[in-house]
């Protein structure tokens, strides 16, 4: 494979390591969400990579009892460095490690508090497949972790790792 410019986009299915990422007594939350990310990068050689992405983590809503709904929106920006195995000319197996940068906006019932906005960064890794069907078009079934998004002072810090599909394609 030769070095080339990509572009893709993916969808996911993610869900932090603890019941309520929110965790304020009394609450009832959703662990779980749906993301989409749009992600590029330059691939030098068949081996290696680099991607840039921006994720939109979803909602994560909670009820807190007695006060009403809560929530929380997460983006991600992501630098990743992608190493990757080819297995023949259609398939081949990738890592990935880098960091990112977490935003988030939370939305706090009317007793409690308006809203709050938080931002740091932090370690992400993934693994995945690559199908290519043609020179040019390709999925990709992927698996990601983001350690510790969250702000401490408004919610709390947990884990989330998340599963996809992504279409990347080549442009150049």
């Amino acid at each position: 494979q030769d070095s080339s410019w990509f572009v893709g986009v993916s969808v996911s299915y993610l869900k932090s390591d603890e019941t309520c990422p929110g965790a304020t007594v009394g609450a009832a939350c959703d662990d779980k969400a749906t993301t989409w990310k749009l992600f590029g990068g330059y691939q030098f050689n068949s081996y290696l990579g680099i991607e840039l992405g921006i994720s939109d983590m979803g909602d994560w809503p909670a009820s807190v009892s007695g006060l009403g709904p809560a929530t929380a929106k997460f983006r991600v920006f992501e630098t990743v460095l992608v190493a990757t195995l080819p297995l023949g000319q259609r398939f081949s197996i990738y890592g990935k490690a880098g960091a990112y940068q977490w935003d988030a906006d939370y939305t706090f019932p009317a007793g409690v508090a308006g809203s709050a906005d938080s931002n740091d960064k932090d370690l992400t890794y993934g693994a995945g497949v690559r199908i290519n069907f043609t020179r040019n078009a390709a999925l990709r079934l992927e698996w990601q972790r983001y350690n510790k998004p969250g702000d401490p002072a408004t919610a709390r810090r947990v884990n989330t790792g998340k599963a996809g599909v992504g279409a990347p394609r080549s442009v150049l």
